[in-house]
């Protein structure tokens, strides 16, 4: 399986920096990258994105879409990011 760096697409990338903006944060304290992959039997498209702040780093499955920036939200409410 070949994993390769790709653009987050931009209503994610958009959805993500609203997050950050709502929760009262500066979003210039955050890195956002996405890796995909294509299982070779299966065919299907794998999606992860790293995001890093300065204290705390995590990973999102973003295999469905939009859907890791809700994660990422819920996590930045609960404080997991300083």
């Amino acid at each position: 399986m070949l994993v390769r760096h790709t653009p987050i697409p931009a209503v994610e990338a958009k959805a993500f920096e609203a997050a950050i903006r709502a929760s009262g944060r500066d979003p210039a304290g955050f890195r956002a990258q996405m890796y995909e992959a294509v299982a070779t039997v299966e065919g299907e498209l794998m999606r992860r994105v790293h995001i890093v702040s300065a204290c705390a780093a995590a990973q999102y499955d973003a295999s469905t879409g939009r859907e890791w920036t809700e994660h990422f939200a819920r996590h930045l409410a609960r404080g997991f990011f300083g």
